[in-house]
């Protein structure tokens, strides 16, 4: 009798054990080779060491070895689940399989206030947020909202607040950047954040892809990316006669949007000469 009970026992220990070890390679499969795939979502880039750091189950896992051209294609993706076939090094750590293709999840979708634009429109963007990726002239800062936008610096950026470096990672920065001809953008000023300052606001100049109708949504664009936000009841419009319907398309405006959570809503909209 004991030792039936004992083999019930030992029995249910192994089932929960396999239970426990299946639940904690939920987002980790195998693949032929002794290679791995890792499914998470992009934490941050590091291009100066070629690597990328995925959130998969909760737990970060830094991934190196990765090509610059893998290495530019993450670093707008920040928050993206994406998959990646590792192998583990003799320390522990991970390298990318040479040849890999990294891919996002199928069911990632855009966010539904930006999306990338077909033509590439000159403005600029000014925003508070926090540097997820930093080396080898290039930026990449976390955007009110959730999204992120990268970067490069050149000579003329100002960083005098950093002594003319580029800040680290998880520091808290002002950005001003600049849309280039090609759609991508280059930092102005990367400078320290006041007391003053609302880290909730981002200011985009930029032209418009479509008339504002009667939902009061207006659609614009800046560099390769375009945006849609709700235009409060309340917002400034004076440059419009405070009527949103009279912003037209292909006009060049400034945008104002003040964010709660990943929620936008433009409280200002003037056109390129307002204040």
């Amino acid at each position: 009798m004991n030792q039936k009970v004992v083999k019930q026992f030992v029995v249910g220990i192994a089932a929960l054990v396999v239970m426990v070890l299946f639940t904690a390679c939920a987002g980790v499969g195998t693949t032929p080779g002794g290679a791995t795939t890792f499914s998470g979502s992009v934490v941050s880039v590091n291009a100066q060491n070629h690597s990328v750091t995925l959130n998969v189950n909760g737990q970060n896992q830094t991934i190196s070895g990765l090509t610059d051209q893998e290495v530019a294609l993450l670093q707008n993706q920040v928050g993206k689940v994406y998959a990646l076939q590792v192998t583990q090094n003799s320390d522990g750590s991970y390298s990318i399989v040479t040849g890999t293709n990294v891919t996002p999840e199928a069911n990632e979708t855009p966010s539904s206030n930006e999306t990338p634009s077909s033509v590439n429109e000159p403005g600029n963007i000014e925003f508070i947020g926090n540097v997820t990726s930093s080396g080898n002239g290039n930026l990449v800062v976390g955007m009110p909202g959730g999204s992120s936008l990268s970067m490069s610096t050149n000579a003329q950026t100002d960083l005098k607040d950093f002594n003319n470096a580029l800040p680290g990672v998880n520091t808290h920065v002002k950005v001003q950047a600049t849309a280039n001809t090609d759609g991508s953008f280059t930092a102005t000023k990367i400078g320290n954040v006041d007391t003053s300052d609302d880290a909730s606001m981002v200011k985009f100049q930029g032209v418009t892809t479509s008339a504002v109708g009667a939902d009061r949504i207006i659609h614009f664009a800046v560099g390769n990316k375009s945006f849609s936000y709700a235009i409060a009841s309340t917002a400034d419009l004076g440059d419009f006669n405070n009527n949103a319907q009279s912003i037209g398309n292909s006009a060049g405006v400034k945008v104002t949007v003040q964010f709660n959570g990943t929620t936008g809503t433009a409280i200002k909209v003037s056109n390129n000469n307002g204040q």
